[in-house]
């Protein structure tokens, strides 16, 4: 079988560890792993960006950036890019409108739904602490810190991040699934939905993404 590079959008619940296995893979691949939230920040911090301009607008008063200028910004970032040996999407699409524009500026071979139940992210995010410092992420009984509520890195003092609440994540965890859960069937019609279990060790999950990749063929 012909090896081919990797052209992956990643998704999947907040706490379902599709950030971390996305920079996993991007690491093993040697490939870029292109977080939508990085491209944002990099537009709106573009003081000469009208686009830039636009999103601030609603990100300032804490609104939902239209699709149109969702699209706007990623396709303007990612056709300046250089991804002849692959990339990896993480943060958009977000919703199945924006997957079809997708479809348009980039050619997608796989796309990776890291699965997830609810009892399961609620457990995880609600038990979450971070270290502004370092970014170290602990839990309260899986991962703890040596010393409670103290980075065991650099020292500094534990946070629990406002969105982190059981409340916050019902909310969100409404919201993943009336937007963005959609794009399984999406991609699952286009014959290119990889699902892998989330609720495995991070390591195991990791193990099972790349032994399946492998076998479509992927470069691993």
């Amino acid at each position: 079988m012909r090896t081919k590079h990797l052209q992956a959008v990643i998704f999947g619940p907040q706490g379902s560890g599709k950030g971390t296995q996305g920079s996993l893979l991007s690491e093993r691949l040697n490939i870029p792993l292109i977080g939508a939230g990085d491209l944002f920040r990099a537009e709106m911090a573009d003081k000469k960006s009208t686009l830039g301009q636009l999103v601030g607008q609603y990100v300032n008063q804490g609104l939902l950036v239209p699709d149109e200028l969702v699209n706007a910004v990623m396709a303007r970032h990612l056709k300046r890019m250089d991804l002849a040996h692959g990339f990896i999407l993480d943060g958009y699409p977000r919703n199945v409108e924006q997957a079809t524009t997708l479809d348009r500026i980039l050619q997608i071979n796989l796309a990776i739904h890291i699965k997830i139940d609810d009892e399961d992210v609620i457990r995880r995010l609600n038990g979450r602490w971070q270290c502004p410092e370092c970014k170290s992420v602990y839990h309260e009984t899986e991962a703890p810190p040596a010393k409670k509520g103290i980075c065991s890195l650099c020292g500094e003092k534990l946070f629990r991040r406002e969105d982190d609440k059981e409340e916050v994540i019902k909310q969100r965890l409404k919201a993943y699934h009336y937007m963005t859960a959609p794009l399984a069937n999406y991609y699952r019609q286009r014959g290119v939905l990889l699902a892998i279990n989330g609720a495995q060790p991070i390591h195991y999950v990791f193990e099972d993404i790349v032994k399946k990749i492998s076998k479509l063929g992927f470069v691993t």
